[in-house]
């Protein structure tokens, strides 16, 4: 049992590893999947500390102080999942820095062999001390992470929403419970080395998993911040925004992104590796499009276009040719056709074909 519970702690302290060097491999990160890799960094130390122990040699202390972040990060994971932002500022940093500093101070004074100097009891009493009061703050901030999923319940804004918070209360709920109330402060006699080992193993993956799953959802569908700004006075794109708006345009005209009927905002943003409000922002904002349906049909038609009034197209049926452009169905590509061109795609064929047929009878003539 013992070497299962190893192994699930192995696996999600690299799993953590993964998430660090994904979120920075990204271009531009958000407050969010900065807060996830640096809870993935407490987390893997943590794993790592519990299946080699003192094995690890000089990177003890480091690790130990490393551990912090998976309590005191999470909590800033939390706010990320239900708020526009983290919103890190200065009281935040105080508490996530109160929970770093017993550490370091604990791990300075062994490393110092402060014993030498203020002696044993005076040394242990210190560490006791410090450990009590990182303790409470981490004690807190397990609230205020808990408190996070709560807070602006009634504002939820979708069911999806709701069911992410409900998911992540009902995991970190369950698993802060059988750590700190049953194995921390409750009667461990009645369990086995292994199985509390086993149990926190089980912990330390649902919360991750769970909450890792969050932060990909967020990320792709972020919560928008309140904007003063209306409808009439959209708000100016960034330069960044533009810039990255001319490459979004480029990757899809390049590999004709657009005949993919099933090509979404979330599908193009995995692809491009950017998240999904940026890559919509940069279409709206950065390309002046309406939305990206719009900007993604007028490649489509003009692709249509061209095979309407193709020679060589002529025996290809309507519907051929839509599915051909990317679209889906024969109605929406008729919709989109016509109100694109103010005329039906059969009339279109009708008018260039005829066009076009003139215009040979006319070569055949001079010649």
């Amino acid at each position: 049992m013992l070497d299962i519970a190893n192994a699930i702690k192995l696996i999600v302290g690299a799993g953590g590893i993964a998430s660090i060097l994904y979120i920075l491999s990204l271009r531009q990160r958000s407050g969010l999947q900065i807060a996830w890799a640096v809870f993935c960094a407490g987390l893997a130390a943590v794993m790592i500390r519990d299946v080699y122990g003192d094995a690890t040699g000089a990177l003890t202390p480091a690790l130990a102080i490393a551990g912090c972040a998976s309590c005191s990060c999470f909590w800033l994971v939390s706010r990320g999942l239900f708020r526009p932002d983290v919103g890190f500022g200065w009281p935040h940093a105080l508490l996530v820095g109160g929970i770093f500093s017993p550490a370091i101070l604990n791990q300075s004074l062994i490393a110092l062999s402060a014993e030498r100097v203020i002696g044993q009891s005076a040394l242990d009493g210190t560490l006791a001390a410090s450990s009590s009061f990182q303790l409470m703050l981490s004690s807190t901030v397990l609230v205020l992470a808990f408190w996070e999923g709560l807070r602006g319940w009634k504002q939820a804004e979708s069911p999806t929403n709701r069911r992410l918070r409900i998911g992540f209360l009902a995991a970190y709920g369950l698993c802060v419970s059988i750590c700190v109330a049953l194995l921390d402060h409750g009667d461990t006699t009645r369990f086995s080395e292994s199985s509390i080992a086993l149990l926190q193993a089980i912990c330390g993956a649902s919360i991750f998993f769970v909450a890792g799953f969050g932060v990909i959802w967020r990320t792709r569908h972020p919560i928008l911040a309140p904007t003063h700004h209306s409808a009439a006075e959209p708000v100016p794109a960034t330069d960044d925004e533009r810039a990255l708006g001319t490459w979004v345009r480029k990757q899809v005209e390049r590999d004709a992104l657009y005949l993919d009927p099933d090509l979404k905002v979330a599908s193009l943003a995995r692809r491009l590796r950017e998240p999904d409000y940026r890559i919509s922002r940069a279409i709206t904002a950065g390309l002046g499009e309406r939305n990206f349906n719009r900007f993604v049909n007028r490649y489509r038609i003009d692709h249509a276009k061209a095979r309407l009034h193709d020679p060589s197209c002529r025996d290809m049926s309507i519907l051929n040719i839509a599915l051909d452009s990317g679209f889906a169905s024969i109605g929406p590509f008729n919709r989109a056709f016509k109100e694109s061109e103010g005329m039906t795609p059969r009339q279109y064929r009708l008018e260039t074909g005829s066009a076009g047929e003139v215009s040979a009878l006319h070569n055949v003539a001079a010649e």
